[in-house]
């Protein structure tokens, strides 16, 4: 073992002490205050567009930050008594510490991320919904979702090298180095549960399109979802490398279709968490997309920003 591992180990371990704390303590001010802030965070901006469009204002920057404020707009009109902040609402870069920093300073209940994805094969397609962890909760499905999704995570957590000394800010990690990951296969993620009765409202939704492929919920090492401190979703709301995905996505009635779809997930896990329900959401194993189009599925592979 590795000294950089031990240390990992050390700081993990202080990490999910205090984690479990915080989770506590969170989870009895949802339940009794109800929740009354979320922070929706439209991935990319400014110097980083994301996944490339056709033409500058299709890239994934504009795209998510649409439907974002879209989704805010929705849920401010139908519960004026829910704060509703965003980590960007121009096109401006916002390191991803920061996005996790501006959701824990304002206390907020829910952590909602907006992504579109990308893959070097056009054939892949479809939307999902990503929490922090590295396997599959379902006791008949063994396979590491870690490993699987190592891609994706790497090619939203390179955002981090864009920043001004990152390896201080982000303790050493290296979104391209598999022994960086390590850290992400032993956190537990204290909000998991509720994170993924979210996630699972969310891919209850998408199933009813604009986007009708549904590739399910799955665990990934992001750093964005780790450097929260309460329940945080990543949704990828399609491919803009496949020209299907794009066309919905570029357009004004897609976005507004995403928007209502992430609001109606917002809705159902609002209800659900203030009524102190103990019934939970079934949530469907991670990566398990509709069976028709697991042969097409290419290995996603970061893509080229």
């Amino acid at each position: 073992m590795t000294s950089y591992t031990k240390i990992l180990h050390i700081i993990l371990t202080v990490f999910l002490i205090l984690g479990a704390s915080m989770h506590l303590s969170g989870q009895n001010s949802v339940n009794e205050l109800g929740l009354r802030t979320v922070v929706i965070d439209p991935g990319h901006g400014g110097k980083d567009p994301g996944a490339l469009g056709k033409t500058r204002k299709t890239d994934e920057k504009h795209i998510v930050l649409s439907v974002a404020k879209s989704v805010g707009a929705k849920i401010k009109a139908a519960y004026p008594d829910v704060k509703v902040i965003y980590t960007r609402s121009t096109d401006v870069f916002v390191e991803l510490k920061e996005r996790a920093n501006i959701a824990k300073r304002n206390k907020a209940d829910l952590f909602i991320s907006i992504h579109c994805n990308s893959a070097e094969n056009t054939r892949a397609y479809g939307a999902s919904a990503w929490i922090l962890g590295p396997k599959s909760n379902n006791p008949k499905n063994t396979s590491n979702y870690f490993e699987k999704s190592q891609s994706v995570a790497q090619r939203e957590n390179s955002v981090m090298l864009l920043e001004d000394d990152y390896q201080t800010k982000y303790e050493g990690f290296n979104p391209n180095s598999p022994e960086s990951y390590i850290i992400f296969s032993l956190l537990q993620n204290v909000h998991q549960e509720q994170s993924i009765r979210y996630a699972a409202n969310v891919q209850s939704q998408f199933a009813k399109g604009p986007i009708t492929v549904n590739r399910g919920v799955k665990q990934g090492g992001l750093l964005v979802l780790w450097k929260t401190t309460m329940p945080a979703v990543l949704t990828e709301i399609g491919f803009i490398s496949n020209p299907k995905d794009c066309a919905v996505l570029v357009s004004k009635s897609g976005q507004d279709q995403f928007a209502r779809k992430l609001f109606n997930a917002f809705k159902a896990y609002k209800m659900s968490v203030e009524a102190g329900s103990s019934v939970k959401e079934p949530a469907p194993a991670p990566a398990a997309p509709v069976a028709a189009v697991e042969p097409q599925k290419p290995a996603e592979k970061p893509a080229e920003k």
